[in-house]
C-alpha cells in the first residue's frame, strides 16, 4: 500500500500540468527533434544531450567542465560522475547515451580540461559558462521552434525531469528515480524499495532515447 502511494505521489510530481509551478516534461519526439535542430550548434546540441541524460538542477549542469566528460587523452567518459550541489554527500555515475559522446567528441575534442562545457561569451582573459538565465531562453527559443503554444510551461528543470519522468513512465520505480535525480527522499520509497545504484544506473542506460 506504501508503494503505490508513494507512486501515485512521485507521478504527480512529475507530470502534473496543473499543480502551480511545475514544469513540464519533453517528450522524447520533441527531443529527437530538438537534436536535429541543434546539429550544428555545439552549445545548444551539447545542452540537449547532456542535459537530458544527466538530469541536474541547471546550477549543477552549467559548471560542469570538459575533464567531467573527457579524459586527458581526449578519449569520452562512459559515466560522468554526478555530485549535486543540495546533496553534497550523494554522488553517483550516470552514463552518458551515444548522442552525448558523439556531441561531446565532435565539439569537445579541441578544448581544455579546464574550459566550461556550456561556455558563453569570452570575458577577458576567461570564459565563463552561460547563465541559467541564458539556458532558460535557450530552452524557451526550442518550444517555440517546436511550435509549442505555452513556452512558459516549460523551463531548465523541464530538462531535468525528461529522462526521469521517461524511466518511471516505463518501469514505475521510484527509488531508481530518486537515485538518478539525486533526491534525499520520496516520502517512504528510500528504504522500502531497496535498490541499488548500479539498478539505477542500468535503468539509465536501457531507457536512453
Amino acid at each position: 500500500m506504501l508503494y503505490k502511494y508513494a507512486n501515485i505521489y512521485f507521478y504527480n510530481i512529475i507530470n502534473s500540468h496543473n499543480v502551480t509551478k511545475m514544469k513540464k516534461p519533453l517528450n522524447e519526439n520533441q527531443v529527437k527533434t530538438i537534436r536535429k535542430m541543434t546539429a550544428d550548434n555545439p552549445l545548444h546540441n551539447l545542452l540537449i544531450n547532456l542535459s537530458t541524460d544527466l538530469m541536474l538542477r541547471a546550477s549543477d549542469l552549467l559548471k560542469l567542465k570538459v575533464s567531467d566528460v573527457m579524459f586527458e587523452n581526449g578519449k569520452v567518459r562512459e559515466t560522468v560522475k554526478v555530485k549535486q550541489k543540495k546533496t553534497k554527500n550523494y554522488t553517483i555515475d550516470i552514463p552518458l547515451s551515444e548522442n552525448s559522446k558523439k556531441s561531446i567528441s565532435k565539439f569537445l575534442s579541441d578544448k581544455n580540461a579546464d574550459d566550461f562545457i556550456f561556455a558563453g561569451q569570452k570575458s577577458h582573459y576567461t570564459r565563463k559558462a552561460i547563465s541559467t538565465v541564458q539556458y532558460q531562453r535557450i530552452i524557451k527559443g526550442w518550444m517555440r521552434m517546436l511550435g509549442v503554444d505555452d513556452v512558459s510551461s516549460y523551463s531548465t528543470h523541464s530538462m531535468r525531469k525528461t529522462l526521469a519522468s521517461h524511466i518511471y513512465s516505463k518501469t514505475n520505480n521510484v527509488e531508481a528515480v530518486r537515485r538518478l535525480l539525486g533526491h534525499q527522499s520520496v516520502t517512504a520509497t528510500s528504504s522500502y524499495l531497496n535498490v541499488s545504484n548500479d539498478d539505477a544506473t542500468a535503468l539509465a542506460i536501457q531507457h536512453h532515447f
